[in-house]
């Protein structure tokens, strides 16, 4: 009988033996003892009784491999029994030796799979009561096991095995055996040199910040060289399947003296299709580690579970953390943003900071859109600000428009993408429980005055003034938002407790993303809607801004008993800030009868030259020359006008005279020397088109 062949269990060495991670074996020499039993399968179990045997074994494990090799030695022993060979009762015995083939894979830290085929000979032995039938004879013999194997620390492992034995003259059977290995090389007095990766952790992935992993640490860990020899050319490189395109090669010490510990930082390239993860998920995270000791180079590998939240998921240990989720350059975003732009360059609000007008379309939009603010019940900002570590849930600006609601950061977040997709710097404020935007006047500190009545409802930080708006409550109109949102700041910032982020500084460490999802199909308030709720708001943001000025200037008018020039002022007030169908009136009332007033005609011209109807605004403009001397902004009107009418020679004459009366005036629109196609150039590169010099 040829018992069947043990598969020996091999040690690890020192470096594969990992409180977290599940290492291949590198190059090792081992020795193992399996005592176990054979039962016979088949027909001979009528006749032969299970057995005993025990194999004593020598194996080597291929550096870097799951692959190893190895020979046995076994002796196995069994009775024969049953009523039908009584004549024949004995026993027979066997001495075997076997070449085997095999693979181990680790699964968990404590615990590795085996499975290996074997192939030899033997010498049997028969022995019975009937001297006729004692015999010995050698036999050939195949099968294969299965196994599990526990480390029992560096140089000695227990394990568990079956198996099949297939043999040429006697039987058939199962093994089971039970058993013990020594490592040979973790008792040798020659000094190892091991390097051991010890207290690997990763930390929980957030896929909005996938850029960000390629320059800050996913993880840590520590390389350790626990033997007598010093370790050289140490390359550590991590692979996420799926998520990264190649592995990262991680920045490690070059070399590590007889027992020294560096500890380094892990980092991940991952791809974009991490964004795709919409439900938190726990994936396999590969380390590749190699190294030379004595000139030979040694490589193994370990896996790690490493957890990915789901896309919208965030914390608020940094709050500029938000700015990963502000695409600007969504489609949809950009789709809503340009459509509003498009409404704001096309009014006639042109004197108006042009920051300023975006903002008020944008959330005069918004509110034409349907948008609500709502508070998550799961994630409020208000609860999580205060605890840096909980996990928060962030809606990009498509959701939150597929949506039409979303918190304070949802909606701070939609504001700043609209904003930054047409050029408009914005910013997050957060002050205790909350968060709101704020976006750039696009004017220096010292124009403020000028261009704001109210300069304590302005923030000025870094030489840059911005606008802090209150998203929450679009639906009470721009002025109030802005007002409650400045109202804030002044309270907190009193305190130290308000802070301002500049996006353009926030995406510097936390870049915004593009989701690969498909589009989805939005349908946006209609522009004519949309210039209407904008002219609405914008007028009564300008009724703010110029209340004092307009209560002043119809003082003056009521004690002067209506003076021309008091009205004209007022009406050029209105004109200023492009209540044209208000200044009209004012300007009508004295550019008739019989002493017409001549500025209040040149400037009835202007809102119709503004109107593109340049023949009814050079009628205005003649009669005003008619009425009184020259001025220089009446000059101006007559070339401007004849210009756009293609009267070069009356343009020539009303230009040159003004050059003579007012160079600098006349410098500002150069552009009326050219003609045609090139004077239209010149004057839209000047920015000048569409403004005009109102006469007080």
């Amino acid at each position: 009988l040829l018992c069947p062949s043990p598969l020996a269990i091999q040690s690890l060495p020192a470096q594969t033996i990992q409180p977290t991670s599940a290492l291949s074996l590198p190059g090792a020499f081992s020795l193992n003892l399996f005592p176990g039993i054979n039962l016979p399968i088949g027909a001979e179990s009528r006749i032969v009784s299970p057995g005993v045997g025990a194999t004593l074994g020598a194996e080597y494990s291929l550096s870097g491999s799951p692959l190893f090799f190895g020979i046995d030695g076994s002796y196995c022993g069994a009775e024969l029994t049953g009523a039908e060979v009584d004549p024949f009762t004995g026993s027979i015995t066997s001495v075997s030796a076997f070449v085997k083939a095999g693979l181990r894979f680790p699964v968990l830290p404590w615990l590795r799979l085996s499975a290996s085929g074997f192939v030899g000979g033997g010498y049997n032995v028969l022995e019975t009561t009937s001297s006729i039938y004692n015999k010995a004879a050698p036999a050939l013999g195949f099968g294969g096991m299965a196994g599990l194997e526990v480390p029992l620390g560096k140089s000695m492992a227990l394990g568990l095995r079956a198996g099949y034995l297939s043999h040429t003259n006697t039987y058939p059977g199962l093994v089971v055996q039970a058993g013990t290995v020594i490592s040979l090389h973790n008792l040798s007095r020659q000094p190892a040199s091991v390097l051991l990766v010890e207290g690997l952790r990763f930390d929980t992935v957030f896929p909005v910040f996938y850029k960000y992993y390629d320059s800050n640490p996913i993880g840590s860990a520590s390389l350790v060289n626990s033997g007598g020899k010093s370790i050289s050319d140490i390359v550590v490189r991590i692979l996420v399947p799926r998520f990264m395109d190649v592995p990262k090669t991680q920045t490690v010490p070059g070399s590590l003296d007889p027992g020294a510990r560096a500890k380094i930082d892990l980092y991940a390239l991952l791809n974009d299709e991490v964004l795709k993860v919409t439900e938190g998920t726990k994936v396999a995270a590969r380390i590749d580690v190699s190294y030379k000791m004595d000139g030979a180079e040694r490589q193994f590998s370990l896996d790690q579970s490493l957890d990915i939240a789901d896309r919208n998921a965030m914390t608020w240990d940094d709050d500029r953390k938000v700015a990963s989720f502000v695409t600007a350059k969504d489609n949809a975003v950009l789709t809503l943003a340009r459509n509003v732009s498009s409404v704001v360059r096309s009014s006639a609000f042109d004197s108006i900071n042009l920051n300023l007008r975006s903002a008020v379309a944008m959330a005069e939009t918004l509110a034409l859109y349907g948008m609500s603010y709502v508070i998550d019940p799961s994630t409020p900002y208000a609860e999580l600000a205060d605890k840096p570590q909980s996990v928060d849930f962030l809606q990009f600006p498509r959701h939150t428009l597929e949506y039409r609601a979303g918190d304070c950061d949802d909606l701070s977040i939609l504001f700043a993408a609209l904003m930054e997709a047409v050029g408009i710097p914005t910013a997050f404020v957060t002050i205790p429980g909350h968060i709101y935007v704020a976006f750039s006047a696009g004017i220096s500190p010292e124009e403020v005055q000028k261009t704001f009545s109210r300069v304590d409802e302005i923030i000025i930080r870094d030489n840059t003034v911005w606008v802090p708006l209150e998203i929450t409550i679009l639906k009470e109109g721009f002025v109030q938002a802005w007002q409650i949102g400045a109202k804030q700041w002044r309270e907190h910032a009193t305190r130290d407790q308000a802070r301002l982020y500049p996006l353009a500084e926030a995406l510097k460490k936390y870049p915004a993303v593009g989701l690969p999802d498909a589009e989805t199909r939005l349908v946006f308030p209609a522009s004519a809607d949309i210039a209407n709720a904008y002219r609405t708001q914008l007028t009564r943001f300008i009724d703010r801004e110029i209340f004092t000025q307009v209560s002043r200037i119809q003082t003056q008018i009521a004690e002067s008993k209506n003076d021309p020039r008091h009205i004209n002022r007022l009406g050029v007030l209105y004109a200023s800030y492009g209540l044209n169908e208000r200044a009209r009136e004012q300007f009508q009332k004295i550019s008739s009868g019989n002493r017409p007033y001549a500025p209040a005609l040149v400037n009835l011209g202007h809102i119709h030259f503004l109107a593109k109807e340049h023949p009814k605004a050079l009628e205005y403009y003649e009669q005003a020359q008619q009425l009184s001397q020259e001025s220089p902004a009446l000059l101006l009107a007559l070339a401007r006008t004849n210009h756009e009418l293609e009267n070069y020679g009356l343009v020539a004459r009303s230009y040159n005279r003004l050059k003579e009366l007012d160079p600098a005036l006349a410098g500002r629109f150069a552009y009326l020397d050219f003609r045609g196609e090139e004077g239209k150039r010149a004057a839209n590169a000047s920015g000048i088109a569409n403004t005009v010099v109102w006469d007080e």
